[in-house]
């Protein structure tokens, strides 16, 4: 699975982030609801799906054709997702925003997923991106700042850090 995943990834920007959720209209006003276990990344015409599992204490990532929608709504909703990549990355994207540098925290390697406690992903612009599934409502994303409130609530627990070089 990581040599699919460096695959996807090798000198391919993170084109989009996605959110999935739902639309609920009420008294003619639509507001959506992100399901928070899920984040997409959108490069090179796949998504890698992260998703928070095991009641929120580990991460699962898969590469996926397309973005799902593995929740359940009520008749009267709509599934709807929303790109957050303006909210996520700090540069524009026609600067770009490879992935230089993945770093797994406890990685179980699968063949068809990566199973993982958290994830640091550097760009070549030096971006970092933390994938924090243990936040009580799904995924945290965030930078170095979400990286040491995960440090923090780990407790001292030992991690096992794997490093994957992307770029050349």
């Amino acid at each position: 699975m990581i040599n699919n995943l460096k695959k996807v990834v090798k000198n391919n920007d993170v084109k989009d982030v996605f959110l999935t959720g739902f639309v609920d209209i009420e008294d003619s006003i639509a507001q959506f609801y992100p399901d928070l276990r899920f984040i997409y990344f959108e490069i090179n015409s796949k998504f890698i799906e992260f998703e928070s599992i095991n009641e929120y204490s580990k991460l699962r990532i898969k590469i996926v054709n397309a973005v799902n929608y593995n929740f359940e709504i009520d008749e009267d909703m709509m599934k709807g997702k929303s790109s957050v990549s303006e909210i996520i990355f700090t540069q524009d994207s026609a600067i770009g925003n490879c992935i230089d540098i993945i770093k797994f925290y406890n990685l179980e390697e699968k063949e068809e997923e990566l199973i993982c406690d958290a994830i640091e992903i550097k760009l070549k612009n030096e971006q970092v991106i933390f994938l924090d599934p243990s936040f009580y409502f799904g995924i945290n994303i965030g930078g170095n700042e979400q990286k040491e409130i995960w440090k923090l609530n780990l407790d001292n627990v030992e991690t096992n850090k794997t490093y994957i070089k992307i770029s050349d």
